[in-house]
C-alpha cells in the first residue's frame, strides 16, 4: 500500500492553526512578565534615582531584546492594555507584601543591583554601536 503525504499547503495551514493559539497565549505570557518586572523595576527606581527612565533599556537587556522602535511600541502597547494594569497592580501588592522580610528585601536589593549593571552594560553597547558603525560607513583611511 503506497503511503500517502500531505501536500505543502496543508501542513503550512496546519501550523499556522496550530500557532495562533500560542501567540495569544504568548502575549499573555509576555503582558504577566512585563507587569512583574515593571513592579520589580518601580521598587529599584525608588532605592537608586538614577534609574529612573531606564525601564525599556533594562528590560531588553535582561531578556536580551534588541531595544528599538518596534520593541518600544509593543511594550507601550502592552502597558496600556486592561491586563497588564491588573497584572501589575497584583505584582505590586505581592512585592509590598513579600519586601517586609529581611531576606526578601535583600534579594530584591541585589536584583536592583543586577538590574543597575545591565543598564550600564547596554548603555555602553549602544554608545559603542553608533561609533564603530560610522567608522565603516565612512570605509578605510587612506
Amino acid at each position: 500500500m503506497p503511503r500517502r503525504r500531505l501536500p505543502l499547503v496543508l501542513y503550512a495551514a496546519i501550523a499556522t492553526s496550530i500557532a495562533q493559539p500560542d501567540a495569544q497565549a504568548a502575549a499573555a505570557t509576555r503582558q504577566k512578565s512585563l507587569a512583574q518586572f515593571d513592579a520589580g523595576f518601580a521598587h529599584c527606581e525608588k532605592l537608586h534615582p538614577d534609574m529612573r527612565g531606564q525601564r525599556d533599556l533594562a528590560y531588553a537587556g535582561v531578556y536580551r531584546l534588541k531595544l528599538d522602535d518596534a520593541l518600544r511600541a509593543q511594550l507601550a502597547q502592552a502597558r496600556g492594555s486592561a491586563a497588564y494594569k491588573a497584572d501589575r497592580k497584583r505584582a505590586r501588592a505581592a512585592i509590598a507584601k513579600n519586601l517586609a522580610a529581611s531576606a526578601v528585601a535583600q534579594r530584591a536589593d541585589l536584583q536592583c543591583q543586577a538590574l543597575r549593571r545591565e543598564i550600564a552594560k547596554n548603555a555602553a553597547n549602544s554608545a559603542a554601536a553608533p561609533a564603530a558603525g560610522a567608522a565603516s560607513i565612512a570605509g578605510p583611511r587612506r
